[in-house]
């Protein structure tokens, strides 16, 4: 039987890094399990009990009327969420921000600038630092109840959070070696949040 506990689902839209998402949980000693998004039913979640899931990037546009779909069970649990990039997007859509398609599509190296404290930023003593980006659509508002903690140099939306909830949203992947802080931003998801 799993542990009901420490039982952290990812959830895979089909990003390349899903596994080191996986991989990073359990360097922390965290149990984790990683379901495709069409996987995703009340009753497995009924028998998991998961203590918090963590949304994957992809390479879909959550603007087309064919991309992967977030399950309302998710949002109905009311369990700390981690949304990665079109993990972030996903929320945004779901909880009626507004998204849209980028002219300036960030890939690679950018930094993004923290503009308000937040719990997944602890303990990262600068204010501006390297992340890895990977997408083309951008939020332009956000959902009600959230705050904005940081943008990119490009004045993107790069990360916000709604405190209450319980979830936390990051445009960049702070699973890659190419994001300082990454295993940090996953440690405080993890035991802190």
């Amino acid at each position: 039987m799993i542990n009901k506990i420490e039982t952290i689902i990812i959830i895979d839209y089909g990003s390349q890094y899903t596994q080191l998402i996986a991989r990073r949980i359990r360097e922390l000693e965290v149990f984790c399990l990683v379901y495709p998004f069409n996987k995703i039913t009340s009753k497995l979640l009924d028998n998991i009990k998961p203590s918090a899931f963590i949304l994957s990037g992809g390479p879909k546009s959550v603007l087309n009327n064919n991309s992967p779909r977030l399950n309302q069970s998710i949002l109905k649990m009311k369990k700390p969420i981690l949304a990665i990039c079109y993990g972030m997007q996903l929320i945004t859509k779901n909880l009626k921000g507004k998204i849209k398609s980028s002219t300036h599509r960030e890939y690679g190296h950018t930094f993004v600038n923290i503009k308000k404290k937040s719990q997944i930023f602890s303990g990262i003593n600068k204010n501006k630092f390297k992340v890895w980006m990977s997408h083309g659509d951008n939020i332009y508002q956000v959902p009600k109840f959230f705050s904005i903690t940081s943008f990119s140099d490009n004045k993107i939306i790069s990360s916000i959070e709604n405190i209450k909830s319980k979830i936390y949203c990051l445009q960049f992947h702070p699973e890659v070696y190419h994001t300082d802080f990454g295993s940090k931003i996953i440690y405080n998801f993890i035991y802190n949040i």
